[in-house]
């Protein structure tokens, strides 16, 4: 199986148990590799038929920063999920997350590394008013799901009160707020937010992860 892979993709974020931890953001180091048949696109040369690792990089950096995991297990087992509901070409994803500062003065880093097939996140879809809700992982922390919106039709922007999201489009033709919504763009969303209407041909797909209300706010 070909890989795509992303060495040492850093960012700062909120990310641990303690404390000090749930306050101040830290550096994680992140290597990320994906399996894919990448023969179509190395003969085409079309990005189309391949992942754009750069998007994928701002992904996994979005979802990092809007969650503020306790831990990091669930941190890769999420973005695993994710991966392989945003990019329905991959086969799987291996993971591996690094906290250099978790065990400041005793070792280099704490790190915890996966390797998730497709098959380890079924999806369970249920019909809407918009046309379907696709639940690639639901956690005790949050919902990962896809929207496909059938042209024409309305999605709400948001479920809960106090809950929040982080959304991006995956394909297809969105408004927000009257306006086009960029593909691959993630952006936090509060409580409140304009609906989206379905404005091509074909159905929309937006990816949304979900944070219910804390302390049932």
């Amino acid at each position: 199986m070909d890989l795509i892979r992303i060495r040492g993709l850093e960012l700062d974020c909120i990310v641990g148990l303690r404390p000090l931890e749930r306050e101040r953001e830290q550096r994680v180091h992140l290597d990320v590799a994906m399996g894919m048949d990448l023969s179509p696109a190395g003969r085409a040369g079309r990005i189309a038929l391949t992942c754009d690792y750069s998007e994928i990089a701002e992904e996994i950096i979005a979802l990092l920063r809007f969650r503020k995991y306790q831990l990091i297990e669930m941190a890769t087992e999420e973005i695993a999920a994710m991966l392989l509901g945003v990019h329905g070409a991959l086969d799987h994803v291996e993971l591996r997350l690094d906290k250099p500062a978790a065990l400041d003065g005793r070792a280099r880093a704490a790190s915890v590394e996966i390797r998730r097939p497709r098959a380890a996140f079924p999806v369970t879809a249920r019909h809407t008013p918009f046309g379907s809700a696709e639940t690639v992982l639901e956690t005790r922390e949050a919902r990962l799901q896809l929207l496909r919106v059938e042209p024409g039709r309305e999605l709400p922007g948001a479920y809960a009160r106090g809950a929040r999201s982080l959304e991006w489009l995956v394909s297809g033709s969105l408004l927000h707020g009257g306006q086009p919504l960029p593909r691959f763009v993630p952006a936090a969303v509060e409580d409140g937010a304009p609906p989206y209407v379905a404005s091509g041909a074909e159905p929309a797909v937006l990816f949304r992860c979900t944070c219910p209300p804390v302390d049932g706010g």
